[in-house]
């Protein structure tokens, strides 16, 4: 595993993330127990995985809860990621969400803590100022963004030095890259996530494919009629380059996402033991030249030709 700075701040990241959304049925329906998903974060760990992402919005607080029971013991070899919901823009709303995920995650401070969405009331600035003063407290050690564009970013760079902005980012989806530039240019670390565009690039999936209901993916852009043929063009991409390096796909997609500029680290959830060895086996290997371009190529015609959305669930 490589470890890189975030941004401004003094924490050091692994280049996988562990993605917690998983674990919570909200979002993809498992029959994994409390102790499955408990094996899976000491195993990731294990490998080197340091930076774990959770929010309260995952299971109304169940994602933070597991996690707090994961940390037992291994408070100290986790970089501890979480959010204040979109709504919680007032101060005080802010410093009750947080203290809602200290209780959870039964901790006493919170690594990172990122404004999840950014507010429709421009209200931004009130949101980053709060977290700002859980920093001099003590409960926060940075503060972090997430979803922003370029011009809330330097909304937010104006109130304090936000140490990250947490964004998707994928061969399927490309369509901020200015602003990565613009973080890269103002030590504004990039948490890339659904590097595997909520699974398509995994291989896994074709246009037969039915999810049970409440899956978040029956809402995902990427399966949509009109869409998927075109995504699994940059699959069939994916799976060529993975077959010349004796990789999967989904290595594939990770690593490429990894080694893009002003990438500090890539958000990746993982549902079983095996899974979370391959994704952190991802960037343990090197494209070429050749990888590279065929990669850019199918990445660029799909975003030519697929529609557009404003966000992954537009609905």
């Amino acid at each position: 595993m490589r470890y890189n700075k975030l941004g401004s701040s003094d924490l050091i990241v692994s280049e996988i993330a562990l993605g917690c959304a998983q674990f919570s049925s909200q979002f993809i329906k498992t029959s994994k127990t409390e102790a499955d998903m408990i094996a899976i974060m000491h195993h990731a760990l294990d490998l080197g995985i340091t930076l774990w992402d959770t929010a309260p919005l995952y299971g109304d607080g169940y994602s933070e809860t597991v996690v707090g029971k994961a940390l037992k013991g291994r408070r100290d070899r986790v970089v501890l990621a979480t959010k204040v919901s979109q709504g919680y823009t007032v101060p005080e709303q802010v410093w009750e969400s947080c203290e809602q995920s200290l209780r959870r995650l039964n901790t006493d401070y919170i690594d990172l803590l990122q404004v999840h969405w950014p507010s429709a009331k421009e209200e931004n600035y009130m949101t980053v100022a709060a977290i700002a003063k859980l920093v001099k407290e003590g409960k926060v050690r940075a503060v972090g963004v997430s979803n922003f564009n370029l011009a809330q970013t330097e909304e937010a760079l104006c109130v304090f030095p936000i140490a990250s902005n947490q964004l998707p980012y994928a061969l399927v989806w490309r369509y901020e890259e200015p602003l990565f530039e613009y973080c890269g240019r103002n030590k504004v670390g990039v948490l890339a996530y659904s590097p595997l565009g909520e699974g398509i690039l995994t291989g896994r999936y074709d246009q037969t494919t039915i999810f049970p209901p409440g899956d978040v993916r029956n809402q995902c852009v990427f399966f949509k009629p009109e869409v998927m043929p075109h995504a699994l063009q940059v699959t069939a991409a994916a799976k060529q380059v993975a077959e010349k390096h004796n990789v999967t796909p989904a290595q594939v997609a990770i690593n490429w996402v990894t080694r893009r500029p002003h990438i500090t680290s890539a958000i990746v959830g993982s549902s079983s033991l095996a899974q979370l060895a391959q994704n952190a086996a991802a960037v343990d290997w090197d494209m070429d030249d050749e990888d590279r371009a065929l990669l850019q190529a199918a990445s660029e015609a799909y975003h030519a030709s697929a529609p557009r959305f404003a966000h992954m669930w537009d609905t």
